[in-house]
């Protein structure tokens, strides 16, 4: 898990790393957490450039010369599923911040207290949407076992499926409409009768493709593209609530 905090007070970056630290004991996960303070929005925009996403952060708003409702602008072009906790001392901008989708405002000061409060229940909510879990059968490795979230999407070859997922491709013998049958509960979209993907992971849909996040194109079938389009139209909706 990636937890990162930006401000450009350091004093107060160390503090909450200090928060950070004292609560970790807390929270249930076996994991390993990677803290890391930034002192800009443009570090932090850096690191999705460079594939390296968060699981939490938490953005001060008076940044310079990227304030923190710019850099979620920005990350939320990246990344719909990290948590945003905006810590600011401007209550007047909370309306503002949703937008945005954060999880919580912090209110500066913050205390020891409202910190750790807050950061169990993000961790909670990070953590529910990370365990869902898919099992599924390979002729050289038996049953594995992979995080939902980590599957951007399966392909039929015949009767075998490509499973693409953020760390490496995986081979089975299945059906899609199988497979389709499992992963529906989790909003997966069969765009084509080849392609079943991951909504999270997808960037723009049109007529006859769809572009991933990391720029690759996946066919989508005419005759599906309408379905297609009205799901994942009320997928952003349902997750720009959450």
């Amino acid at each position: 898990m990636r937890i990162g905090f930006c401000d450009d007070d350091k004093a107060f970056l160390e503090l909450l790393a200090s928060y950070c630290k004292e609560s970790l004991p807390y929270i249930d996960y076996d994991g390993q957490v990677d803290v890391e303070c930034l002192s800009s929005g443009e570090e932090i925009l850096e690191s999705y450039r460079r594939n390296k996403p968060y699981d939490i952060l938490f953005l001060d708003l008076k940044m310079k010369p990227i304030n923190g409702f710019e850099t979620a602008r920005q990350i939320r072009m990246f990344d719909n599923q990290v948590i945003i906790i905006f810590v600011t001392s401007l209550t007047d901008y909370v309306l503002k911040s949703f937008e945005y989708k954060p999880f919580w405002y912090l209110i500066k000061p913050v205390t020891q207290k409202n910190f750790k409060n807050v950061f169990m229940k993000a961790v909670a909510e990070r953590l529910s949407a990370n365990r869902a879990e898919y099992l599924f059968r390979t002729k050289a490795e038996g049953v594995m076992k992979l995080n939902v979230g980590s599957i951007i999407y399966l392909e039929s070859q015949s009767r075998r499926i490509r499973l693409h997922t953020v760390d490496s491709d995986y081979y089975f013998y299945s059906g899609m409409n199988e497979e389709e049958e499992k992963l529906s509960r989790y909003d997966f979209i069969r765009v084509h009768k080849s392609y079943l993907v991951n909504p999270q992971y997808i960037k723009q849909i049109n007529r006859t493709w769809l572009v991933l996040k990391d720029g690759e194109r996946l066919p989508v079938s005419e005759r599906r593209y309408k379905a297609v389009f009205d799901f994942f139209t009320d997928y952003m909706a349902r997750s720009s609530l959450k």
